[in-house]
Formats: C-alpha cells, sequence, structure tokens
C-alpha cells in the first residue's frame, strides 16, 4: 500500500472517528437518552441488600450456575425448575462507586471506534465503485457489527427491544456519518496493474 494511501487513510479514521464519537455522544446524551432503562424499585433496599451479599464486581446470573461444571441429574433438574418459573436475570456489579464519564471510560471508547473507523476504511479501499455505494458499504458494516452482538444480549439475555434498537441506530447511523468522510477521502483501488487470473 503506498505511502499516500496510507495517510488518506489515516486522516479519514481520525475525521470519521472524531464524527462517530460526536454522533455517539449525542444520541446517548440527547437523543436516546435513557431508552431501554428502568429506575430500580426500592433502590435503597435493593442495595442495602446488594452490599450486604456481593463483595466482589462482577457479571452475576441467576437462579446461579456454574456451566463449566457438571451437575447431577437431580441439580440439573432443580435449576431448569428454577429457571422456568424466575425470577431470572443478569447483573454487572461493581461494589464502589465512580464517575459514569471518567477520562479513562472516554479514551477506551475513542480506541474503540479509531480501530473500528480505520477497518472500515481499510474495506472501503478495496471496493470500486460510487460514492454512494462505498458509504453504503460502511453503513452495512456498523448494522452487521451491532447485529452480530446485540443480538446475542436481546435474544438470549433478554435486553429491552428499545434498549436494542437503540443500539442498532446509534451504530448505524455512526457507521454512515463517518462513511460520508471514508468514502470522500479513501481513494479506490486502482486495478490497472493487477493480474486477474480467473479460471
Amino acid at each position: 500500500m503506498k505511502q499516500s494511501i496510507i495517510k488518506q487513510m489515516i486522516v479519514a479514521t481520525a475525521l470519521g472517528c472524531a464524527i462517530m464519537f460526536i454522533w455517539g455522544a449525542f444520541s446517548h446524551m440527547v437523543l436516546l437518552i435513557g431508552v431501554g432503562f428502568t429506575a430500580l424499585p426500592n433502590e435503597d433496599k435493593v442495595i442495602e441488600t446488594l452490599k450486604s451479599s456481593i463483595p466482589e464486581q462482577g457479571l452475576y446470573f441467576f437462579p446461579g450456575k456454574d456451566f463449566r461444571k457438571k451437575y447431577a441429574p437431580e441439580e440439573e433438574s432443580a435449576f431448569a425448575k428454577k429457571f422456568k418459573f424466575g425470577p431470572v436475570g443478569i447483573l454487572v456489579y461493581r461494589p464502589v462507586g465512580g464517575n459514569p464519564l471518567s477520562l479513562d471510560k472516554l479514551i477506551t471508547q475513542l480506541l474503540s471506534e479509531f480501530i473500528a473507523v480505520f477497518v472500515a476504511a481499510f474495506i472501503t479501499s478495496l471496493i470500486l465503485g460510487s460514492y454512494w455505494k462505498r458509504v453504503f458499504v460502511v453503513t452495512l458494516l456498523g448494522g452487521l457489527a451491532c447485529v452480530a452482538v446485540s443480538t446475542i444480549y436481546w435474544n438470549w439475555y433478554e435486553f429491552p427491544t428499545p434498549f436494542f434498537l437503540a443500539q442498532l441506530i446509534d451504530i448505524t447511523v455512526g457507521f454512515f456519518l463517518a462513511g460520508l468522510i471514508i468514502a470522500k477521502i479513501v481513494p479506490q483501488p486502482n486495478f490497472k496493474n493487477e493480474i486477474i487470473v480467473s479460471k
């Protein structure tokens, strides 16, 4: 890959990442704020129970089961009965509080988006087609990323449908906006000097 193309990809990635980051801030804090979340009833009592019951940070599933362990048939039956009649859920828990908009979280988000946009820019550099065709491909990449991951949480762990749809909108629109920049800056592939081997 020529040095000039690499520079164009880096510029496109930086600008696309910035746009996606700004869009993410807007969608999470204004447009889609709180979609899919519900306030915890009797929060103070529940929190006191959690404090006295769960000492360590972790991802907890109930009814509890060690899925790496082999259980006797009667134990499996007891678990299935608990699961069938509920309640069932997962709990992401941290016993110590913190800043919801901490610098390290913002940096991690920015870095993850930079990597995602760079991959999209690289794929775009391999696509020969019109501007809008390349934008469409980048948008599809965003939708693919969301569906591949978020569907698992929606389907198996029963995350609320509004939460899933909000994630789909957030990520797909973010990639679309980044794609507007990527498709404009990243050059199309040059196949003039390529040797095409056909059967």
